[in-house]
């Protein structure tokens, strides 16, 4: 057995998983030194690989339409820790976020986290939609949110949410935050967005490159 061959598997393995997972934390937002409970974020956000736009109209159509708003500390009564966002209310046409990968490559939905702005029943529904790359049509999933305002709860979606091209999801009567996403496949790269995806720091190269080295020198050497 050959130590830095199977440390050498062990790295390149952790290096493969973790370029393939996404969460999109809305941290790059500034929402510091001001007074105000929101501000406005531009449209299409973009963060590692992926575009958050918003739309009007129901799922089906993609209106132009809706505001980008980011919570603040200043929102005293639903700041939950860090920056989130919600879709402004368009009038008679209602609004929603849709996702996707600015290549329009495939991705996985994992999880979301949500915490709503108001207590009453029906300001608590949120429904997220996903739109597969074959097959066609589209996958659903609702759920209920707690009623604790300034708590983000995790909402798991379902094994459906896979291969998907885009999802689309209801946030105006919500905070939605770190949505965490999968993009298939072994060795899949991650388009650039404004954060940069987790990449191995130089040391971890060195040793990869260092135990590739060994492994190569005690197979020529048993040769001899």
């Amino acid at each position: 057995m050959t130590f830095p061959r199977i440390a050498a598997g062990v790295l390149l393995a952790s290096v493969v998983a973790s370029a393939q997972a996404v969460v999109i934390d809305f941290n790059g937002i500034n929402v510091g030194n001001t007074t105000n409970p929101t501000v406005t974020v531009p449209k299409p956000y973009v963060e590692d690989g992926f575009e958050l736009t918003t739309f009007s109209g129901s799922p089906y159509t993609h209106y132009a339409g809706g505001t980008i708003y980011a919570l603040t500390p200043a929102n005293t009564t639903h700041w939950s820790g860090s920056p989130s966002v919600y879709s402004g209310v368009i009038t008679n046409y209602g609004s929603g976020f849709s996702l996707k990968r600015t290549d329009n490559g495939v991705f996985d939905l994992i999880s979301m986290d949500a915490a709503p702005f108001s207590s009453a029943g029906g300001y608590r529904n949120f429904t997220v939609f996903g739109y597969p790359a074959t097959g066609g049509g589209y996958v659903r999933q609702d759920f209920v949110l707690d009623a604790t305002w300034a708590s983000l709860e995790t909402l798991t979606l379902d094994s459906r949410f896979k291969n998907l091209t885009m999802i689309q999801f209801s946030s105006v009567y919500a905070q939605v935050d770190n949505i965490q996403l999968h993009l298939p496949g072994e060795g899949a790269t991650l388009p650039t967005g404004p954060t940069t995806p987790a990449v191995p720091e130089p040391e971890s190269w060195a040793m990869l490159a260092a135990g590739l080295l060994v492994t190569l020198t005690i197979g020529r050497r048993r040769k001899a």
